[in-house]
């Protein structure tokens, strides 16, 4: 069994008002980062062409303790969904093998009600182990009832009586532009643009489009 090198340490705060919602990192874990997508750091490297001058990916080498001050500064909150898996060695969510239950983020919903979050962001949502299908899936043991999305990419759920907006988040790792040929955004968006295949360039699209605007 893994359990998630962080998740414990890195709780929501209760001043945010956006949260980032993962998986898990992939294991066993190699990346330099200690922090949520670190193993790769492509999440960082978007965010900061998002956000330029907040040293979130300087000379490619992101460090915590900048990225921690932007999200503090900015009131936004990173977790996962998964807080425990019984695979030891996977690199993809869909290698995590079946995720039950009491596989899930024990935290979440106590740290929801004691926060001021009213905008979640999932960086996967394809597929059964993806971000957003485990967080319906949460959703739908912690209340009892289904967690009903039916707009493509821009949702709102209730959550302990207040309206929370549920945006997906194209996923910022390298498999991740496998599926963007066929997602119905980037066929929308390719179509006013003269590079066809400029999948990084639709990701930043949709990153500045969606993500908190802030005081640079």
């Amino acid at each position: 069994m893994k359990m998630h090198p962080w998740l414990e340490k890195y709780p929501i705060h209760p001043e945010s008002k956006y949260l980032i919602i993962g998986t898990h990192p992939p294991m066993p874990y190699c990346g330099k980062l200690e922090f949520y997508y670190g193993n790769m750091s492509e999440f960082w490297k978007i965010l900061d062409l998002v956000y330029p001058g907040n040293m979130l990916y300087p000379n490619g080498c992101p460090k915590s303790q900048d990225i921690k001050g932007f999200l503090a500064k900015n009131k936004i909150s990173i977790t996962d969904i998964v807080y425990k898996t019984n695979v030891d060695k996977f690199s993809i969510d869909k290698a995590m093998g079946k995720v039950n239950k009491e596989d899930l983020n024990p935290f979440l919903l106590g740290w929801l009600i004691n926060s001021n979050i009213h905008t979640i962001y999932f960086t996967s949502f394809g597929g059964s182990n993806s971000a957003k299908n485990l967080f319906r899936k949460w959703y739908r043991d912690t209340y009892n009832k289904a967690c009903k999305l039916t707009n493509e990419h821009v949702n709102e759920i209730e959550i302990e009586g207040r309206i929370v907006k549920i945006i997906d988040l194209f996923s910022p790792s390298p498999s991740g532009r496998r599926g963007l040929p066929k997602s119905k955004k980037f066929i929308e968006w390719s179509k006013m643009n003269t590079n066809k295949k400029d999948y990084d360039g639709f990701r930043l699209y949709w990153y500045k489009k969606h993500l908190p605007k802030i005081n640079l």
